[in-house]
């Protein structure tokens, strides 16, 4: 006997309460829901892989302003995924298809092209890439991300010194690398001494700061004497105020996150006189608004990656009732590379 729709169980988190600093399991609910069902034009896709991004800490604020509209209480947590074709009525998206969209942290959803459903994965025509690509170095919210705010607003020169906060995460370890391959010199901030030496021995920074260990300011004196010439800050609070302190007249800021304030604290910058002091050029930036670069970001990436230039880790963690357990490894320091959750095997 063949199963339907109305048979199988949707599991899904759902957003219940705003979370009031770190993300507790009371602030979400695992539902075993219905599958959805598709209409004519749509199609059901079964989610594989998760994006697991600070930014879901900002999506689950209730009246902190953001980029975008937060979660509503009750719905299902938004997430950027891949996964597969189920079901499909739109010939033009076949049963097996691997894809991209935004089907947030459930078993499966209702995918409408170009509104939850971004695009068909590389993987489908290139065996060697892998599935998840489009949630690396290959997609939106990280290689974009990385590419824009290093090529577009930091733009290095050779000689130049850049300072990557965040440095061994998914969007700083990227932008480190495209800072040095334009001549940069890099410094990279990060939180204990195995991502250190991940950022130097692996990635190929040049300096690396324990910010657990070591005092950044002293310590850019010491590796930036002339002073930083352009900053990736993913992270803001007092690494930012540290790196104010040692900016070159014109500096160069992209303002990529802010994760020490994600949990609603918001204790801001208090030399922000700075900025004024050494003329420094601040831009921030969502990738969502720079979607008509993403191929040319791509196609940089993917060449080098290619050519050995570009070296990407992945933390890949099981399990959909494992979501918040998960996410607040990105607040604490645990995760070691690109976060993602496997919701469902492939078969």
């Amino acid at each position: 006997m063949s199963t339907t729709n109305e048979e199988l169980i949707n599991r899904c988190m759902r957003l219940r309460s705003h979370p009031e600093g770190k993300i507790s399991h009371h602030d979400l609910e695992l539902c075993q829901e219905p599958m959805p069902t598709a209409q004519q034009g749509q199609v059901i896709v079964k989610n594989v892989f998760a994006s697991i991004d600070p930014t879901h800490r900002i999506w689950m604020a209730g009246k902190k302003a953001q980029y975008m509209d937060p979660v509503p209480l009750g719905d299902i947590m938004r997430a950027a995924t891949v996964g597969i074709i189920v079901e499909s009525k739109n010939e033009e998206w076949p049963v097996g298809m691997w894809v991209s969209g935004f089907g947030g942290i459930a078993d499966y959803y209702v995918g409408i092209p170009g509104v939850t459903l971004s695009g068909a994965c590389e993987c489908n025509t290139n065996p060697d890439v892998p599935p998840t690509f489009e949630l690396t170095y290959g997609g939106v919210i990280i290689g974009l991300t990385a590419w824009y705010g290093v090529h577009k607003i930091i733009e290095p020169k050779e000689g130049d010194v850049v300072v990557i906060s965040g440095g061994a995460g998914a969007v700083g370890s990227i932008a480190g690398q495209l800072a040095k391959v334009r001549g940069a010199i890099v410094i990279g901030i990060a939180g204990g001494s195995m991502k250190c030496k991940y950022m130097k021995e692996e990635l190929g920074f040049d300096f690396s700061i324990d910010y657990k260990s070591e005092d950044i300011d002293t310590k850019l004196k010491e590796y930036a004497p002339d002073g930083v010439s352009g900053y990736f800050d993913n992270v803001g609070g007092e690494a930012t105020e540290s790196v104010l302190m040692n900016a070159k007249n014109g500096m160069r800021i992209a303002l990529c996150g802010s994760i020490t304030e994600y949990d609603d604290n918001w204790c801001g910058i208090k030399n922000f006189n700075m900025i004024l002091m050494r003329r420094v050029k601040v831009q921030g930036f969502i990738c969502l608004d720079h979607m008509d670069e993403l191929e040319e970001a791509k196609a940089e990436l993917t060449q080098l990656k290619k050519e050995g230039k570009l070296v990407f880790r992945e933390d890949i963690r099981e399990g959909i009732e494992n979501y918040v357990d998960v996410v607040n490894l990105l607040f604490s320091g645990g995760n070691h590379g690109k976060l993602m959750l496997k919701i469902n095997e492939v078969v």
